[in-house]
């Protein structure tokens, strides 16, 4: 533009300003005094003229700069002229309001067009897609199905390769997981039936254990308690906590300050056999038997003795197993069998040592009519005491054999058959006859009349003989209603005698037992016992009361 007129570059201006969207156009010396300043005014450019003396800022360097202060909408921008030196500038300010509007209808158009080819591409997709994507629904919807683990195949119309190829892969996943299934399903039942075998094994166990009168006891490989059944602890009156986590000695321990005189005891280790017995070879002679472990526990009536035997075991649970028998009845018959024949060799000694001395003396000896007379009543009243011995004996081991079946039952009146018995009845010599209290009213009762004599003539001969000091003995007849209602009849026989000791009394009725330990009474032991049973077996029972050094009373009730 060097060597213009102003008119003329003002006219170049105004056509290169044209543009709708410039707003000014300036063009100014290098030192910012405007030159020329064209600017748009409503939708118009004019040339403006600048107050005089104003000055822009320019750029600092001479180099084409741009401006854009985008919350304006503006865009300035600095056009250096150049010769040989800086002449000057020009500054173009654009208004960016019609690009930003232009910008945003391209990315609408570009946006929709790419929608509108997205949907299209998509439908076409679909379109092509759609028998394999049924198919894949399809493989999925079986896959999903495989769990059920039934065996079904699947069988596709078509589809790519690979769906093919992915329906085969199913059918055989389907197959195996049937396979497995049934497997598995005999597997858990082969389990279940096992299971419940071992239940029932086990609750068979525990009943036998349970129920088992013999206490039994195990121990694990530290010589501890693992178990031990409800008779164990019944059998040595110790509770579950005392026993079961105990060790042997200290179990041992406990039952040795439990057991009282008269035990065989040592330990429960000396229960078991030796350790290494069963590799041992045998023995040339048979080596002596080990005495038993008893252990005598309690006193009186609670009086026990037990049997104490052990077992090693081999099994790396259990290595061995304790056993406690109750041997208590075993044990006090073979007390009552020597105490039997100790006093069957001295009750039947006596008579027979008297009668085969009267014999010899009467054979040996001359003697007069009244000697020999005497001798016989001698004989013959020894023999009298070996036959009622002899009787006793008989009469128990029937009721032991028939158990009542010989009874031969029948209505009678209690009160007539006991006066029967009374009547003909002999007092020792020197004792007045029973003093009778008649019945209040008839007594019927279903019994055996010859067993209830009997059972009358022994609780009447008893009552004579126990009180050897004499005194009174009483017979009453009493009628009363048991627990259970019933109507019960009874006679009670009472003498004003030794009387028994309360532990005398607990064991009254025990075979072979006496109450006399002096052998100054005659007597077997056993007619007490014999009432008692009788009694029993005819649905009626023997109740008694005593004191020591007063007296008893014996009632036999039906």
């Amino acid at each position: 533009m060097v060597g213009a007129q102003p008119e003329q570059v003002a006219d170049i201006v105004l056509r290169s300003a044209e543009s709708g969207s410039v707003v000014s156009v300036r063009l100014l010396k290098p030192s910012g005094q405007p030159l020329l300043h064209v600017a748009r005014e409503q939708d118009a450019l004019r040339i403006t003229h600048d107050a005089p003396g104003s000055r822009v800022a320019t750029p600092a360097r001479a180099v084409t700069q741009i401006e854009h202060d985008e919350p304006a909408g503006r865009l300035v921008i600095w056009q250096p002229v150049i010769t040989n030196l800086l002449e000057g500038w020009v500054r173009l300010e654009y208004d960016t309001r019609d690009l930003q509007a232009l910008r945003w209808r391209i990315w609408r158009n570009t946006l929709v067009v790419a929608a509108l080819a997205v949907a299209g591409c998509g439908l076409m997709l679909a379109w092509v897609l759609r028998k394999p994507l049924r198919a894949l629904q399809q493989a999925k919807q079986f896959a999903a199905d495989i769990a059920q683990a039934d065996g079904r195949q699947l069988s596709l119309e078509g589809g790519p390769i690979e769906v093919m190829e992915l329906n085969r892969a199913l059918n055989e996943a389907s197959m195996m997981m049937r396979q497995q299934l049934l497997i598995i399903e005999d597997w858990f039942r082969e389990h279940s039936e096992h299971e419940a075998r071992l239940a029932e094994r086990n609750a068979q166990l525990g009943a036998i254990f349970s129920l088992s009168r013999d206490g039994l006891l195990t121990l694990d490989q530290d010589q501890r308690v693992l178990f031990a059944n409800r008779s164990f602890m019944q059998l040595t009156g110790l509770s579950s906590e005392e026993v079961v986590g105990s060790h042997l000695s200290e179990l041992s321990d406990r039952l040795q300050q439990l057991a009282q005189p008269g035990s065989r005891f040592e330990g429960l280790s000396q229960a078991f056999p030796p350790a290494d017995s069963s590799a041992a070879p045998a023995p040339a002679t048979p080596a002596p038997a080990v005495d038993e472990q008893l252990l005598v526990l309690g006193e009186g009536v609670q009086r026990s003795v037990v049997n104490v035997t052990g077992q090693r075991s081999d099994s790396p649970a259990v290595s061995g197993v304790l056993y406690l028998t109750d041997v208590t009845r075993q044990h006090t018959l073979d007390q009552i069998k020597s105490e039997f024949l100790s006093m069957a060799a001295h009750e039947l000694r006596t008579p027979m040592v008297s009668i085969f001395g009267f014999t010899e003396l009467m054979l040996k000896r001359e003697m007069s009519a009244e000697q020999r007379t005497d001798l016989l009543g001698r004989i013959h009243r020894h023999g009298q005491s070996m036959i009622a011995i002899l009787n006793e004996l008989l009469d128990l081991a029937r009721i032991e054999s028939r158990r009542g079946q010989d009874f031969k039952f029948e209505e009678v009146d209690f009160a007539t058959v006991v006066q029967s018995v009374l009547t003909d009845y002999k007092p020792p010599v020197g004792r007045d006859t029973p003093v009778v209290q008649l019945p209040p009213g008839p007594m019927p009762v279903r019994a055996d009349v010859h067993k209830l004599q009997q059972a009358v003539l022994n609780i009447v001969s008893n009552a004579y003989k126990y009180s050897p000091e004499g005194g009174e003995v009483a017979v009453r007849f009493t009628t009363r209603r048991d627990e259970h209602g019933r109507l019960r009849h009874g006679v009670t026989i009472e003498d004003h005698g030794m009387g028994l000791s309360p532990s005398d009394l607990a064991r009254l009725g025990e075979r072979f037992f006496r109450v006399d330990k002096s052998g100054n009474i005659p007597g077997t032991g056993l007619g007490v016992s014999i009432v008692k049973e009788l009694m029993e077996l005819m649905g009626g029972r023997m109740q008694v009361h005593s004191t020591l050094g007063e007296g008893t009373q014996v009632s036999l009730w039906l």
